[in-house]
């Protein structure tokens, strides 16, 4: 509602639109079709709007256009490095496109050296021996474990190459008997291939050992026969055992519908295999799942997309080839790009499961041309489909050629004014019109329901583009040079019920887009308003008085209800999102410039909750995570998770400072013997006396052949070298550090003798003094005697310095995101960084590290500065190292093939032992 009270219809969204009709025809029905067909008017779910329905543009080949045939087809594959390999013309060649040099050679067969030759008197053949002819080559494929698989028609069977390890293939021959020829081939998740004999119409599955997998009987090769030689002695009889093979699936015996000519095999992700058969004037998918077809055949029909008017709407989609690529949009399973007779064109499929679970082609308004196709073959790498093009493989890239219905027709449901006689007020589109299209619209307005169908359109003015955009209080739309909102005044729209009708008109190369429409009633008339009734006596100059000022109201209204709503402004969940910098203002703060919208109103709804621990770690590991989650929420300012648990820690370096248990010094010798501990390690502590530590001192000077005074210890670094090497040498092994303090320290003695005893009396009676002032006391510079004032210097060293020297410093921790490029992982320590700086407190100094850079021995406290996982050093959690990038002990060597295998185990770096096969019938 507006500031005059007005009121609008709304429709957004699918449902909205999916209400209105379009020739009799209601959208939503027409849009759950399959073919996508079933009106003018279509919906783009990646846009949310509503536009004319796209159609195919076909391409139309040239007089003298060769297509290729299904002779010229080859096996072709390419690896996971880029590598690209096919049969070549010849059948009996192997070719191959480096991902590195970009140039082609040839794979198999290897040239042989030639011979050498021998020497006089030497020995050698006359005549050079022939080399044997290479086999003839099918299908091909590369499984998922990096073997390239190729099949051979004489012999038939088998060629297996180790892309890791390289090296000659392994050939697996099929039985003499077992008709093999293998024409088409797809890898299966499991590791294994599926391949398709064409000229005998059967499907062999083949697990990640390349055996064949059974699906049901065996076909026995030769049967069980008793051995010609027994035992004298008598016993069981020996006999032979039948050969068996397993039986393939056989396409001719499929129900409902055997295959007419199966050029092309593929498998979805779950497992389920496509067979494309091919007709004389159509083509269809077939569907097996565990040998057995499932569903009907899915058409692959296009003609629909053609439009009516295009001279090649007769066209049949007769296949010559497909590829098989991850799903394109939400719901779909599959992407299927197949590839026309004529080989000039491919068309794309989305592959969806209806409610009975059978599959469905829904053909894609994408233009594929493909240029001067070979016809050897249609591959699928890394989501796109490559076709050969002369002597390599080029990626099948869509071409713009937007192609569209060039008129279509909506109407909206009946819209309820809820008054009598309501005069409709102005209607307002928020999409776009591009040049060359443009949307008519219409009305019609009754007071009785069953009247309004009776009643025909009047046409409205044209829409007209508003310049400042959306007339709702501080709405953001898209705006550009043919987006915004549109508006136009209904000019005799009088009744309760209403139906606008909107015709998109483009042209065939231009669609309007519709994203919101709002319909605004009833009319807050100037002319009752504010005007006397003398201007309304005459019904024309009325109608026309009350048209011509909604047009100063058009612009008045806006800016009333700007001010009506000004409270959007100061909520972080409504304000629009130019004013959340001046929201955060308020606060004094600035907000990120890489935040995205969702921070920004997130980090402001809870501010106050922030700024309660501000300067804190818990306010710093908020402030890390509104900035590094990946979906912020409102939990990172409620939870108040344990600090050794959380993602993001922050490490005070006055925790991590090691302190040795000090034994109390009993300074009483009243009672009896006084008990000297006896030392457990070589570590001297103050409880086993100094007299222990002046010998030890004295040997090690010996030891050294340095001679000096060994009467007491000096606690500062002696002048003379030689007595200084021992010295330090000797106090890091026995004390377990090197005596730190220095006249500068005198301060912090004080500071520390003063805590301790609060008197000078009491500081007199331990230590043995007679001073009248804290500040007479002095910083020993050698090793007291026994008693507290030896436990107060050892205290002061091994505690109140190193805690000290690590006050006010911290170290953030951040997780290392799986799989993360190293450029990636710099940009998210560089904005830790940016963050911490912001607020950590300003005496405090920092740095920022991973998860594995604090895994030290020494330093790391497990559980707290690392995770207890697969481990920090695991390939996920570290780049591979490059030089000029990376850094020492924060990537690792990437190893080179076969080494860097991670499906399968390798000679000279794993155990050997029983391979597991996944997913295979057979163990």
């Amino acid at each position: 509602m507006d500031a005059n009270g007005a009121r609008f219809h709304l429709l957004l969204g699918r449902d909205d639109w999916g209400r209105c009709t379009s020739k009799g025809r209601v959208l939503s029905e027409a849009w759950s079709e399959a073919s996508g067909t079933g009106a003018d008017v279509a919906w783009d779910s990646s846009r949310s709007e509503v536009s004319l329905r796209a159609e195919l543009f076909r391409f139309i080949a040239a007089p003298r256009d060769v297509p290729p045939v299904l002779q010229d087809r080859r096996g072709a594959a390419k690896d996971r490095y880029g590598n690209v390999y096919w049969v070549a013309l010849d059948g009996r060649t192997l070719k191959v496109l480096s991902s590195g040099s970009r140039q082609t050679s040839d794979f198999w067969p290897v040239t042989p050296e030639a011979a050498p030759v021998s020497g006089t008197g030497g020995f050698g053949p006359l005549i050079p021996p022939t080399p044997p002819t290479p086999e003839l080559l099918g299908a091909m494929a590369i499984s998922g474990h990096h073997y390239l698989v190729v099949g051979t028609l004489a012999p038939a069977g088998l060629l297996v190459f180790d892309l890791h390890s390289g090296g000659p293939p392994v050939r697996h021959l099929w039985p003499t008997g077992v008709p093999f020829a293998p024409w088409d081939m797809a890898a299966t998740p499991d590791g294994g291939v599926v391949v398709l004999d064409r000229q005998h119409r059967r499907l062999w599955r083949l697990d990640a050992g390349f055996r064949v997998v059974r699906t049901g009987v065996d076909d026995v090769l030769s049967a069980s026969r008793v051995e010609a030689f027994q035992p004298l002695a008598g016993g069981p009889t020996r006999t032979i055992p039948a050969v068996t093979f397993p039986r393939p699936v056989t396409l001719d015996a499929s129900t409902p519908v055997a295959a007419q000519d199966p050029i092309s095999v593929e498998v979805l992700p779950d497992g389920r295999v496509l067979v494309l058969d091919r007709g004389t004037e159509d083509s269809r998918l077939l569907v097996y799942r565990d040998g057995v077809l499932t569903g009907a055949p899915v058409p692959l029909e296009v003609d629909g997309l053609l439009g009516d008017n295009s001279p090649a709407s007769s066209y049949v989609l007769v296949a010559h080839d497909m590829a098989l690529l991850p799903a394109g949009s939400d719901g779909s399973v599959g992407r299927v790009v197949v590839v026309g007779r004529d080989g000039n064109q491919a068309f794309a499929f989305e592959l969806h499961t209806s409610e009975g679970g059978d599959l469905v082609a829904v053909a894609q308004p994408e233009y594929l041309p493909l240029r001067l196709f070979g016809g050897k073959a249609l591959i699928a790498s890394d989501g796109q489909a490559l076709y050969d093009f002369a002597d390599t493989f080029i990626p099948l890239v869509a071409q713009r050629r937007p192609r569209y219905v060039s008129e279509g027709t909506l109407r909206t449901p009946v819209l309820d004014g809820r008054t009598p006689d309501c005069v409709w007020h102005r209607l307002l589109l928020d999409g776009s019109l591009p040049p060359g299209a443009r949307i008519v619209v219409r009305s019609r307005a009754a007071n009785e329901r069953s009247d309004l169908e009776a009643l025909p359109f009047s046409e409205e003015p044209a829409l007209y583009k508003r310049g400042a955009g959306s007339e709702l209080p501080f709405t953001t739309t898209a705006r550009g040079e043919h987006r915004g909102t549109f508006e136009v005044l209904f000019q005799r729209a009088r009744g309760r019920f209403a139906q606008v009708e909107l015709v998109l008109q483009g042209g065939g190369a231009a669609t309007p887009r519709i994203h919101a429409m709002r319909a605004w009633y009833p009319r807050f008339s100037y002319a009752e308003q504010y005007l006397p009734g003398l201007y309304r006596q005459d019904p024309e100059s009325a109608s026309f008085l009350d048209r011509f000022l909604a047009n100063p109201e058009g612009l008045l209204t806006p800016l009333e209800d700007r001010i009506a709503a000004a409270q959007v402004l100061f909520d972080a969940r409504s304000a629009p999102p130019e004013a959340l910098e001046w929201l955060a203002s308020w606060f004094g703060v600035a907000l990120d410039p890489a935040w995205d919208e969702t921070r920004r109103r997130l980090f402001l709804r809870h501010t106050l909750d922030f700024f309660q621990w501000r300067g804190t770690p818990r306010g710093l590991r908020m402030a890390l995570r509104v900035a590094l989650d990946d979906c912020p929420d409102a939990s990172i300012f409620t939870d108040d998770t344990e600090p050794t648990r959380a993602r993001y820690r922050i490490v005070e370096r006055f925790r991590t400072a090691r302190t040795p248990f000090l034994f109390a010094t009993d300074t009483s010798e009243a009672g009896g013997i006084r008990i000297q501990p006896a030392a457990t390690s070589r570590r001297w502590e103050p409880s086993q006396g100094i007299a222990r530590l002046l010998e030890r001192y004295q040997a090690a000077l010996s030891d050294a052949g340095v001679t000096a005074a060994s009467d007491a210890l000096p606690l500062r670094e002696p002048t003379q070298a030689a007595v200084a090497t021992v010295w330090r040498a000797f106090t890091q092994e026995t004390l377990g550090f090197i005596p730190a303090a220095t006249a500068a320290s005198a301060p912090r003695w004080l500071d520390f003798l003063t805590r301790r005893y609060r008197t000078v009396q009491a500081l007199n009676a331990a230590h043995g003094t007679t001073l009248t002032d804290f500040t007479q006391a002095v910083l020993p510079v050698t090793l007291p005697g026994d008693g507290p004032a030896q436990s107060d210097w050892y205290h002061f060293e091994t505690v109140v310095l190193p805690v000290r020297a690590a006050a006010h410093r911290f170290t953030v921790v951040l997780p290392v995101p799986r799989g993360s490029a190293a450029q990636e992982q710099r940009a998210r320590q560089e904005q830790a960084m940016r963050v911490v700086a912001v607020e950590k407190p300003a005496h405090t100094v920092f740095d920022v590290k991973f998860y594995w850079d604090m895994f030290r021995v020494g330093e790391a406290r497990l559980g707290v500065d690392t995770l207890v996982d697969l481990g920090s050093r695991a390939p996920e959690l570290m780049p591979a190292m490059r030089l000029g990038r990376e850094y020492l002990a924060e990537s690792h060597l990437a190893p080179r093939p076969p080494q860097d295998a991670a499906d399968r185990r390798i000679l000279g770096r794993d155990l050997l032992g029983r391979r597991e096969t996944h997913g295979s019938d057979i163990q």
